[in-house]
Parts: structure tokens; C-alpha cells; sequence
């Protein structure tokens, strides 16, 4: 494998070493909380505990192998505080919501399923946004479909369609919020995509990630342009698919170097 090989995205292509390198620091904090949950189990900390706790890690690791779920390389440490910040606000307000629903006179809320599209296709992206759905009362994730991008949330109380839009925009502010503090640069050119649709302004507008858009953008109309010069017409969610999933695997085994303050 060539080490100098260029994609499209202007990525290098990695090497072996590269790629084992990468693969060690991504599995770290998997073996490093296994350890400390062997070292729970134990309930003391000494030579044997730690050597045991690392050959057990190693052992779950390479038995129970996952599919790798691809990371951003991204964190922005303001913005993963202001998303704690919300996230502990909302889950405030929710606990009182429900708290005041569980003790008011009267017959008991109607509930709604809702499917939110979300505008993401990072697998890790959906999950956070699950799982911060699932952890704000009120709200369960029933179902997710991964292909698709789409949560299914039983909403507690949505009994109006405002209530239920507003359930709907809760999600995909916690997916916003996500995506500016882990999310790469695609995930947030994705969102702004959106947001622009529906004449709202672009979040995340560093100058670095206006450049990217910017190469997107164009990289977008250029497929565009080929495949109806082909004769085959495609939606703009086909050519973004398309688009990034070409960039995903020229990416696939690189470390990004994307800064945290990025």
C-alpha cells in the first residue's frame, strides 16, 4: 500500500503502520475501561488484579470483536460544555414536566410515537443522540433505523402538534449539539445543509469548516453535473451519500488531524 497516495478529499492514503497505530489508540479507552471494571470486580488493586484485568481485556477484545464504528477524530471542549450546560437544563425542565404530569388532576397525557430524520448518516452520532434522548424523562427511544438515520421516539404528554414538533426539535438539537462537540466536518456540513433549507443560518462556521463545506459543495455540483451528463438523475441525498461514502473509505484507518478547538 502506498503511503503517498492522494483520494479525492486530499487524505493520504495510510500505511500498515499507521493503520495498526490508529487501531491500538481507538481500542485504549475500550481496554482501559475494562480493566477498571475487572478492577471493580476485584475490589482492590494489586499486581495480580492488574495483570489478570489486562490479559482479560485483551482476551474481550480480540473474542468479542464489534465492528469498528468510525470516529470524527473531532472534540471541541466549548462545545461539549455547552452541550452539557443544555443537556443538564432540559433535563431539569423535563423532570419537573414530568413530575407535575405524575401528580395533576385530571386524565392521564397521550403519548406519540414520532420519527425524527436526523440529518447525520455517523452511525456514533445516532447512538450519542440516542442515548441522550433515552436519558431526558419523557422520552424513549423505541426503535432506530440505522440505514436510514431515523429515531422513533415515544414521547411522553405529545398530545397537540406543537408538543410533538417540539419533541421532534429537542432531538435534533441534542444530534446538533453532538455534532459540533465530536461530529466531523461532513456531520456539521450535513446539518447546515438543513438548517439553510429552512432559512435557518449555518451553525460551526469556523474557517475551517467553511472551506470543507465549500469543497463539498462543489464536489456536490460536479457529481451533479457527470451524472446527468450520463443521463442518470439522482437526488441530492443519493449524491451526498454517494459522495461521503467515497470519502469515508478513502478516511477509513487515518487518524484526523482536525484540532480540538477546530
Amino acid at each position: 500500500m502506498s503511503a503517498k497516495t492522494n483520494d479525492f478529499d486530499g487524505l493520504e492514503r495510510p500505511t500498515d503502520r499507521q493503520v495498526r497505530r490508529h487501531n491500538f489508540r481507538t481500542q485504549l479507552p475500550l481496554l482501559v475501561a475494562l480493566l477498571a471494571f475487572w478492577l471493580v470486580l476485584w475490589g482492590h488493586v494489586d499486581v495480580i488484579s492488574v495483570v489478570t484485568g489486562i490479559v482479560f481485556s485483551i482476551v474481550v477484545v480480540r473474542l468479542f470483536y464489534l465492528p469498528a464504528v468510525p470516529l470524527s477524530g473531532r472534540f471541541n471542549v466549548l462545545r461539549t460544555l455547552q452541550f452539557f450546560v443544555r443537556f443538564v437544563w432540559e433535563l431539569t425542565v423535563a423532570s419537573f414536566q414530568m413530575a407535575w404530569l405524575a401528580v395533576r388532576p385530571g386524565p392521564l397525557p397521550r403519548n406519540s410515537i414520532i420519527a425524527v430524520q436526523l440529518r447525520s448518516r455517523s452511525d456514533f452520532i445516532l447512538t450519542l443522540t440516542a442515548e441522550v434522548s433515552i436519558l431526558i424523562p419523557g422520552s424513549v427511544v423505541v426503535e432506530a433505523d440505522r440505514m436510514r438515520s431515523v429515531l422513533y421516539l415515544h414521547s411522553l404528554g405529545s398530545d397537540t402538534d406543537e408538543k410533538v414538533e417540539r419533541a421532534r426539535i429537542a432531538a435534533l438539537r441534542s444530534e446538533q449539539g453532538i455534532a459540533l462537540a465530536l461530529g466531523s466536518r461532513d456531520d456539521i456540513w450535513r446539518i447546515n445543509r438543513d438548517r439553510i433549507a429552512h432559512g435557518l443560518k449555518p451553525v460551526g462556521q469556523t474557517p475551517m469548516q467553511r472551506a470543507h463545506e465549500r469543497l463539498r459543495e462543489q464536489q456536490l455540483a460536479d457529481r451533479r453535473a457527470a451524472k446527468e451528463s450520463e443521463g442518470a438523475r439522482l437526488t441530492d441525498e443519493q449524491l451526498e451519500a454517494e459522495l461521503l461514502d467515497e470519502a469515508e473509505t478513502a478516511r477509513r484507518g487515518t487518524t484526523d488531524t482536525e484540532g480540538a478547538g477546530a
